[in-house]
């Protein structure tokens, strides 16, 4: 069984006797249907059965076929969605072997998937409207060179790892950093007009203007491009409603900054600085914009603080001061977390996310924690 299955379905091993497989409904089309609601499609995030994607299911002795119906013939995770179909079926008492025979969605069909899933042409996808559940996260500091990318990338990590649904919106155009951090430099699948998340070998999904440009491309655009381009990202892009989406906002109080903080008025600003006394001075003028903008203050993370001796583990304030403090005390907040820097945090390819038993991982933890225990605030509309 795939990691992947294990861990969205919440099963654990098969085991021989296969009791989970509701042996009482036997090898019928009703009884392997039920058992394929178990089955997600890996970009939609939903049941194959309810996405109406299960078109024939025929049952011969032990073999079972499946006829399964993508909204893209080059549907890039056709091999994923056949290895979790058959780990599935191959639970079901009598099932020995299993055969996925892929068609493709009519038109008519894959309009009326999309129309039902992102509800037609609208000014921001489901999730970021204020009825949503989601809860938007959005990550800020007052310059650049802080760790504020990485920041948003390992507490998206720490919140899956405490078991919420957590995507990334990489709103930081100019500087987009989260596909090289996640190593997931590919572009994203989009169908009639929807664009669909990637998802990262970590298992974090994201969407970035970096995956729209060529590798080491500049995107020079004034403020009104930039603006219609995450306009697009938080209109067309299929973002489900997970729990959480992180959102690693631009540095600074600029244009751009401004504009997507009143786009998403219920997003809660996590300021991120570190220990330098500048670095704390305009970190508070990025804290300041957003409750000027009327966003809620979730707190403050301090990177960089400190470095751990590897010898007797004593913390080193290489970079002295208090930013931190600082910040939370002028913007009337507190902080969640400080992050000690590791010699091998390179930055490379696939590699900013930190082991989970390390010290800044479990730092991360504890700010994923208290953010999961936040009680989210109504907003209330000014007439």
């Amino acid at each position: 069984m795939t990691e992947w299955f294990r861990k969205r379905t919440g099963r654990g091993e098969r085991n021989d006797n296969k009791a989970d497989a509701n042996p009482a409904d036997g090898l019928t089309e009703a009884g392997i249907r039920e058992a394929l609601r178990d089955v997600r499609d890996p970009e939609i995030g939903r049941d194959i059965v309810s996405l109406n994607m299960v078109r024939q299911i025929e049952i011969r002795d032990s073999k079972v076929k499946v006829g399964v119906a993508l909204t893209t013939a080059g549907c890039p995770l056709k091999h994923r969605i056949t290895n979790d179909i058959t780990d599935r079926l191959k639970m079901v008492e009598g099932v020995e072997a299993v055969d996925v025979d892929f068609g493709v969605m009519t038109d008519e069909d894959r309009q009326n998937l999309l129309t039902s899933l992102h509800g037609g042409p609208t000014e921001l996808a489901p999730a970021f409207r204020d009825e949503s559940k989601t809860r938007i996260i959005a990550v800020v500091s007052g310059k650049g060179g802080v760790g504020k990318s990485t920041v948003a990338v390992n507490l998206a990590a720490a919140l899956d790892r405490a078991g919420k649904s957590v995507e990334i919106l990489d709103a930081d155009v100019h500087g987009a950093s989260v596909p090289v951090m996640l190593g997931a430099l590919g572009k994203p699948n989009v169908v009639e007009g929807v664009i669909f998340p990637i998802e990262s070998p970590t298992g974090l999904k994201f969407i970035s203007m970096g995956n729209f440009v060529s590798e080491g491309q500049a995107i020079i655009w004034r403020a009104p491009i930039v603006n219609k381009a995450l306009t697009q990202l938080m209109r067309d892009v299929y973002w489900d409603e997970p729990d959480f989406i992180i959102v690693d906002m631009p540095p600074g109080t600029g244009d751009v900054a401004l504009t997507v903080a009143q786009m998403i008025p219920k997003a809660e600003a996590l300021v991120v600085t570190t220990p330098q006394a500048d670095a704390a001075r305009v970190a508070v003028k990025a804290g300041k914009m957003a409750t000027q903008a009327h966003l809620k203050l979730a707190g403050v993370v301090e990177n960089m603080s400190y470095a751990e001796c590897p010898e007797c583990g004593h913390e080193m304030r290489i970079f002295g001061g208090d930013g931190g403090e600082r910040v939370a005390g002028e913007l009337g907040s507190r902080i969640l977390g400080r992050i000690p820097i590791l010699p091998d945090a390179t930055g490379e390819p696939g590699r900013c996310l930190f082991d989970e038993d390390s010290t800044p991982a479990r730092a991360f933890d504890e700010i994923a924690a208290s953010i999961a225990q936040m009680k989210v605030r109504k907003r209330i509309q000014v007439l």
